[in-house]
């Protein structure tokens, strides 16, 4: 199955490298000490950075939730534009539909590579749940179970499997 996630890791290498970025940041601002920042590489840290693991709550989740959270944003802003054109403006066209498909691989490609890495998620439920305040526990719950469910989902290629089965929906549609 590592073979399967680096193929979909290559074959959506934009969502990859926005990822990299993403949890590149979070470690600058945090201080934490980055081993390896390649973001697309042959191992199953493929779209991911190698780092130190975080040693307080709020640092833990940041790296898991923040990278999420701003692919995230970005892939329904990129997705918003064509759906906009087909059903308000009732654009039709070639040329459009090209746009469309471009900004759709676009979004499929931030939305595949949204989760934290296993280590990363592992990381977050033990920072948070052993370590952890009670209102950091009562804050962080519902964004950890999401990382935690996505980083098992990504790590297994079903957030490809899921994407691509909307994006075909997304497609046929119009």
């Amino acid at each position: 199955m590592t073979t399967f996630y680096i193929f979909t890791r290559f074959l959506t290498f934009p969502g990859a490298l926005v990822r990299g970025l993403w949890e590149q940041m979070v470690c600058r601002i945090h201080g934490i000490p980055m081993e390896d920042t390649r973001m697309l590489r042959r191992d199953e840290l493929c779209s991911h950075i190698e780092h130190e693991l975080f040693p307080k709550a709020g640092g833990a989740f940041a790296i898991g939730f923040v990278p999420a959270l701003f692919n995230a944003v970005l892939a329904f802003l990129l997705a918003i534009g064509p759906v906009l054109g087909v059903f308000v403006f009732r654009m039709n066209n070639p040329i459009v539909f090209a746009v469309q498909l471009v900004a759709y691989w676009f979004a499929f490609s931030l939305y595949v590579n949204s989760y934290p890495s296993i280590e990363d998620a592992l990381n977050m439920k033990e920072k948070i749940y052993r370590e952890g305040n009670i209102l950091q526990k009562i804050l962080f719950t519902p964004g950890f179970i999401g990382c935690y469910i996505g980083a098992y989902l990504e790590r297994w290629g079903v957030t490809f499997l899921l994407a691509l089965a909307v994006m075909i929906l997304m497609i046929v549609r119009f």
